[in-house]
């Protein structure tokens, strides 16, 4: 598949996802039967690397595996299909499996080096692990699940219930006023980090309305003309995150202390010389982030 325009580094996947409609066990042993195929081992969501570049395994590899460790089947590039495998249950990146190859590198360091196609990939694989680890067990009856169609679904052994992935959508704002965006740091981040606003849309709520309501509530500014940019998968909480730009009425800020440790308006120029590492007078999100393409964005409206 030819990337679109969306930025986002998550996103544009190279591979062609497998229709889970229909059923797709025939197809999965096919697959892993095939000596085309490739499989990326992710402990805990980190991938497997070596000289800086994920190490796709063939995947006759599987044999060297634990026998219980999941695994899904990404999609298919070229006739020949992609495959994740957890090695979670390692009780380290240092003794999981085939790590005398190479490192378990976290996937936010490894973004610094992974292409595109590489990293949607593997976040992928992330995103579907991190749906099973929290989704083991039937919300209907409570009994145990089992992974169906590659991986995509799941169905209750006891119940027989189906699970599907759960989407947890955001909505993060990048909020102008003239020549200005505002920019706000979390308690969890380190003094000097300022990213755009955002937060889970609630039940019976427009990405739209959320955009609104999160920016008044964190920072007690009202935006208006809330524009939908971009989206982009983020595979370190199953979310969904949908991008805006909205102009604010003014610049008063009602901080939420709470929710934040700071807000600011950043000027234009300033924001320009940070992107281009001419100034450390604060720091943005690196440019695998939805953030860091708004703020991209908006420098060259």
């Amino acid at each position: 598949m030819k990337h679109g325009t969306n930025p986002n580094w998550f996103a544009n996947s190279p591979l062609s996802r497998v229709n889970i409609e229909k059923d797709q066990e025939a197809f999965f042993n096919a697959r892993l039967a095939d000596p085309k195929s490739l499989v990326i081992p992710l402990w805990r969501g980190d991938p497997l690397m070596t000289d800086g570049s994920p190490a796709f395994l063939s995947v006759g590899a599987l044999s060297q595996f634990p026998k219980d460790a999941p695994v899904i089947l990404l999609g298919m590039k070229d006739e020949r299909a992609y495959f994740a495998v957890d090695v979670s249950a390692a009780e380290s990146a240092e003794t999981a499996p085939f790590a005398d190859i190479g490192d378990y590198v976290q996937l936010r360091i490894a973004a610094g080096v992974l292409t595109r196609d590489d990293l949607a990939i593997i976040g992928q694989g992330r995103w579907y692990f991190e749906w099973r680890r929290k989704h083991r067990f039937c919300g209907n009856c409570g009994g145990e699940t089992r992974l169906e169609a590659g991986g995509a679904k799941s169905r209750c052994t006891r119940c027989e219930e189906e699970h599907f992935p759960r989407i947890n959508p955001v909505a993060i704002m990048l909020a102008i006023h003239d020549n200005a965006c505002l920019l706000g740091r979390g308690h969890q981040f380190p003094p000097g980090f300022v990213s755009a606003l955002a937060g889970f849309v609630e039940a019976g709520e427009t990405p739209e309305e959320c955009a609104r309501r999160e920016l008044f509530e964190e920072a007690g500014v009202v935006i208006d003309d809330v524009r939908y940019q971009f989206s982009q998968p983020w595979p370190f909480t199953c979310s969904l995150m949908m991008g805006f730009i909205a102009e604010a009425e003014g610049r008063e800020i009602n901080l939420d202390m709470e929710e934040l440790a700071e807000a600011r308006w950043c000027d234009k120029a300033d924001v320009i010389a940070v992107l281009n590492n001419e100034t450390r007078d604060f720091n943005v999100p690196p440019k695998f982030t939805i953030a860091r393409q708004l703020l991209e964005r908006w420098v060259k409206e």
